[in-house]
Parts: C-alpha cells; sequence; structure tokens
C-alpha cells in the first residue's frame, strides 16, 4: 500500500517504524538487539528524508539533518528539534556497535526515539 503526504511516498518510513517498534519492544536477545539497531537506522534515516522532502514542497531547502530538523521543527512537522539533534549523535555511535558500551547507550534512547517518531506522525497526519 502507498500511503503519501503532499505525493511523498512514507510507506518505507511506515514499514521501519513498525519494524522499530516490534524490535524496540523485543530486546531479549542480542540478535533483536542487533535488529533494533538497524531499525532505528533506516527509521532515522527516512524520517530526516522525508522532511527534507517535505520541507522541499514547501520550498524550503535543508541540507543536513541537523537544518532538517532545524527548518521542519519552525515548519511544525516536529515538536523540538534539540531532540533530534541528539539522533545525529545516537545514530554515529551505531556505527560502533561492536563495543557493548555503546550498544546499550544506543538502545537507551529507543523509547524517546520511539515517541519523538509518534510525534512526527501525529504532526504529518494534520497534513493529510
Amino acid at each position: 500500500m502507498v500511503y503519501l503526504i503532499d505525493n511523498i511516498d512514507i510507506s518505507n518510513l511506515l514499514k521501519a517504524r513498525s519494524k522499530f517498534e516490534d524490535f524496540r519492544l523485543n530486546l531479549d536477545t542480542e540478535q533483536n538487539k542487533a535488529g533494533a539497531i538497524q531499525a532505528f537506522e533506516y527509521c532515522y534515516e527516512l524520517a530526516w528524508k522525508t522532511m527534507k522532502r517535505l520541507l522541499e514542497v514547501q520550498g524550503k531547502n535543508a541540507y543536513t539533518p541537523r537544518e532538517v530538523f532545524r527548518e521542519s521543527a519552525a515548519a511544525g512537522l516536529i515538536s523540538d528539534p534539540a531532540v533530534w539533534f541528539d539522533c545525529i549523535k545516537i545514530r554515529n555511535l551505531t556505527v560502533h556497535t561492536y563495543d557493548v558500551k555503546n550498544v546499550e547507550q544506543v538502545i537507551a534512547t529507543f523509547d524517546d526515539f520511539s515517541s519523538m517518531l509518534h510525534d512526527f506522525f501525529r504532526n504529518l497526519e494534520r497534513l493529510k
């Protein structure tokens, strides 16, 4: 099923979010933790790129995730860019998940990230 907001297909973002939530709620094995981290990476990348496309439709140009989050907050797509800025750091940590300390640090942010995604999707609903 194709799900469009302002003619932008967000189907892959919805699928990634669903997978992320499945893994986030079942972190009982190392395999599920690895799956959750990968699902987080997909969600993060798809979320900021979706925001970027939505901003472009509104005639706004933002190129980096930080610029996109700042402009997205100004456009009402997200509530607080600062928490999304923190995701940039967490996303960069996922490259080093061979270190158990980093794995636990990344996983510790999943509940907050889930809330942020929920907020983003709630704001997207207003655009329909």
